[in-house]
């Protein structure tokens, strides 16, 4: 898939109308997710999709795509700069997805290209990985980094069937992992999780008076938090859980038996994740 959509992450202060439907689809980085994205997407007829990526990332992405595609021997020797907590997440996400036939984050392209064919416009909602990567380090302790490079490491010692079994079992634990998560690692929970929900739900408030029928790919991680946020905001939003997303579909995302009611289950990235 070669996607050359325009990128957009540009979003105004004052938002004018009221505010239309927005469709939350709960992803995971490391897994094929095309089928089932092409068919939710294609039943709830979008007229904007939205992302979590920010532009550095996005292009990045694209780059990568566009560089796995040529022979082996015509491929660039990849940078690599930047803190070795960051480097070793990159590293173990390519390792996960790799075994799984796909890039890490590809399903966000996915919806970009759908965006593209459809002729809509992609909105990039997260904030700048240059941002978030110097506030997460500051917010971690001594005690948390070393615990974080730690089961890091551990990581790459599990069999990767064990990663997809217990990806299969995740929506079963969905509560107790974000629960974990802050115990462990506060500082991780607060920047990736806590503070990049309430920047994503702003932005997604603002398109959600711009556009009807907005269909947002989310880390299944953040739909919890952004959808309680956007609900206060008065934004009529539904939740396709990773769970559901992946599950043949009875109902239409946007008819009135869709997944995502108020009492939704709260969402988890379970193990320390990579920022995105």
């Amino acid at each position: 898939m070669a996607v050359s959509t325009s990128w957009t992450s540009t979003f105004p202060l004052v938002a004018p109308s009221l505010p239309g439907s927005v469709l939350l689809l709960g992803v995971a980085h490391v897994i094929d997710l095309k089928a089932p994205l092409q068919r939710v997407l294609a039943e709830y007829s979008p007229t904007a999709v939205a992302v979590e990526l920010d532009p550095e990332r996005a292009q990045a992405m694209k780059e990568r795509q566009a560089e796995l595609a040529l022979p082996p021997e015509q491929r660039k020797p990849r940078a690599k700069g930047g803190p070795l907590l960051f480097r070793l997440w990159a590293h173990l996400q390519e390792r996960l997805a790799g075994s799984m036939g796909v890039l890490p984050g590809s399903e966000m392209l996915e919806v970009a290209e759908f965006a593209r064919g459809a002729g809509l416009p992609t909105y990039l909602i997260d904030d700048p990985i240059r941002q978030t990567a110097p506030r997460l380090l500051a917010s971690l302790s001594r005690k948390e980094r070393l615990r974080l490079l730690l089961s890091t490491l551990a990581a790459f010692l599990l069999p990767l069937g064990w990663f997809r079994g217990s990806v299969e079992e995740y929506a079963q634990q969905r509560g107790e992992l974000l629960e974990t998560l802050r115990r462990s690692y506060p500082g991780l929970a607060r920047v990736l999780v806590d503070e990049r929900n309430e920047h994503m739900a702003q932005r997604l408030t603002w398109l959600s008076h711009e556009t009807p029928r907005l269909a947002v790919a989310l880390g299944d991680a953040h739909l919890p938090g952004i959808s309680e946020l956007l609900r206060r905001a008065g934004v009529n939003v539904r939740l396709l859980h990773l769970e559901e997303l992946t599950r043949p579909a009875e109902n239409p995302p946007g008819g009135p038996s869709s997944a995502g009611a108020p009492g939704s289950p709260a969402g988890t990235g379970g193990a320390p994740p990579p920022p995105g």
